[in-house]
């Protein structure tokens, strides 16, 4: 398991420095693809996609469909 660590943050990078902000990037695309991964196990986990991606479910909830009462609170 990771060590934990502070928050990324750009304000403690020298935007100037190419390595210093190189190395921030990679850190950020790293968290992102954790993020990515972890929406991809929750649509399987939920039935809307298989492991290969596939949409498995293709049908509006009820108010989204034509004709449905619908108030958005406007």
């Amino acid at each position: 398991m990771d060590a934990p660590s502070k928050p990324l943050s750009i304000a403690d990078v020298d935007v100037y420095n190419v390595s210093e902000l190189r190395e921030f990037m990679a850190k950020v695309l790293a968290e992102g693809d954790k993020v990515l991964h972890a929406q991809i196990q929750e649509s399987i986990r939920l039935g809307i996609i298989d492991e290969k991606g596939n949409l498995l479910k293709h049908e509006l909830p009820e108010d989204m469909r034509e004709g449905s009462e619908r108030d958005f609170g406007g």
